[in-house]
């Protein structure tokens, strides 16, 4: 059985390497397709990943403590965490 429910519309020719490499990395009840599917979703998160870490490297970054938007909320949430601190330890 399989995970993705979208019906099948069509045949993709492959060499036969290709289809061996698929086979040695189909998980039990996967089609070829699935497997295509998965292997493509990955090449996405990792293209995803490459892209952030180029724009780290490259792009200039404002610090987040130096808005004071930011730093508002960051306050707001130290005070928050100090009076649940407090309150566990009175019960």
């Amino acid at each position: 059985m399989t995970k993705n429910s979208t019906p099948l519309t069509e045949k993709v020719l492959v060499s036969m390497d290709t289809k061996q490499a698929l086979m040695s990395i189909r998980e039990p009840g996967e089609r070829y397709g699935d497997v295509i599917g998965r292997v493509l979703q990955e090449r996405k998160r990792h293209d995803f990943i490459a892209h952030l870490d180029r724009i780290a490297k490259e792009e200039d970054f404002v610090p987040l403590d130096s808005d004071p938007e930011y730093a508002a909320l960051k306050k707001e949430m130290h005070r928050e965490s100090k009076h649940r601190q407090t309150s566990a330890a009175v019960r």
